[in-house]
């Protein structure tokens, strides 16, 4: 047995948490907050920042122009801003665009030579280190406080590219799930299925380790349960099932920063970005055929088997359950012929996602997963 483990971000989590370890701001004197528009007010969360903030008389700059899926041309602009004012700290608040954003801000910040392109800021060591960032999720899904991920999306390339370097964790994330509560059913389900997408591409990963699979269990026991139930849309989403989802959340971020994901994400991007398909359900269209490849891997592979078995006993379902459980919550519908497929197929070509299956995804093979999917 040999793994290695790195998470090196203060978890602090509970209602009122960022109230409650307000000292944890004091040091900070020039705060550079990022949130996509009005997110981070309609939970509530900006208001107890900007209140700790004024308590400790920090000058604060709001930058509530990143929008989803965040452009790294923006993100360097937005880099720059921040060194202009002199921040000594990024607060990311609101879903993973804010986070993810958020960190490539603390980035450019440090380095604003740096260039808006494809290489240079994918391309360590920098001259400077990035900012201190504290990340406050205001959904339960992406897990991005707990890794050093930026997903961030291309300028004129309709192409999602992960920024990954071991100086972007952020320092402390705050997790209260009384700022989850003003998120409507459609977005809650998405998200949640983002974050048990999370666990299921981490447990079923050839990087799979005895703690991430701890982790990728303990998200699948939160998430599932309370997805089952949110079958029923008319439903009320309890306070306790939002901690669930938010516990689920960072287990399944925790889990994914040791081993990444699998082919769903890459192959749901294209959704997101061509078709406005959130992120979450885009990659649950896929979840299924993950686990059913995995199946097939197990036949010939007694250790992967043994895992396969493990998670299902997390669900407490036999796959055909799952799958009808998360097909009914994806609830998509929308076909594209092959000639579009084999365009999606080739924009995310040789991808390592691929390669962290125990059935390596070749082009060929996430064509026919395409038309099994979202094909006519």
């Amino acid at each position: 047995m040999n793994f290695s483990y790195n998470m090196p971000v203060e978890i602090l989590f509970g209602k009122d948490c960022a109230l409650k370890n307000a000292e944890k701001f004091k040091n900070y004197k020039n705060v550079f907050i990022v949130t996509v528009q009005s997110s981070a007010k309609l939970s509530g969360a900006l208001y107890d920042i900007l209140n700790i903030l004024d308590k400790n008389k920090s000058n604060f700059l709001i930058c509530d122009k990143i929008t989803e899926n965040p452009l790294l041309s923006d993100c360097c602009e937005a880099g720059k801003s921040a060194a202009d004012f002199g921040a000594d700290l990024i607060i990311g608040i609101g879903g993973g665009s804010s986070l993810d954003a958020a960190k490539a801000i603390a980035l450019f910040a440090a380095n604003p030579d740096i260039a808006p392109n494809d290489t240079d800021i994918y391309t360590p060591p920098y001259k400077c280190e990035p900012l201190p960032i504290f990340a406050i999720p205001t959904t339960a899904g992406t897990g991005s406080e707990a890794n050093p991920y930026a997903i961030l999306t291309l300028d004129g390339k309709d192409l999602k590219k992960t920024l990954n370097y071991h100086k972007l964790y952020a320092q402390t994330a705050f997790l209260d799930p009384k700022y989850t509560y003003s998120k409507p059913y459609k977005l809650t389900v998405n998200t949640a299925l983002d974050a048990l997408c999370h666990c299921m591409e981490s447990w079923l990963n050839v990087k799979n380790t005895p703690l991430s699979a701890v982790y990728a269990e303990l998200g699948i026991k939160r998430l599932y349960k309370n997805l089952e139930l949110l079958k029923d849309k008319s439903r009320g989403i309890s306070k306790e099932m939002r901690e669930d989802f938010m516990l689920g959340s960072l287990c399944g971020g925790v889990a994914i920063n040791t081993t990444g994901t699998c082919f769903p994400h890459p192959m749901g991007y294209n959704l997101t970005l061509l078709h406005g398909v959130p992120h979450g359900q885009a990659c649950a269209i896929f979840a299924c055929e993950f686990l059913k490849l995995n199946e097939e891997a197990a036949k010939n592979n007694p250790a992967a088997a043994a895992v396969l078995k493990q998670m299902y006993a997390a669900f407490d379902a036999p796959l055909e359950k799952i799958c009808e459980t998360i097909t009914e919550l994806t609830d998509y519908h929308e076909k594209f012929d092959d000639d579009t497929l084999e365009f999606y197929v080739s924009k995310i070509t040789g991808v390592k996602n691929y390669f962290n299956s125990h059935i390596t995804v070749t082009d060929e093979m996430a064509l026919e997963i395409y038309k099994k999917c979202v094909g006519r």
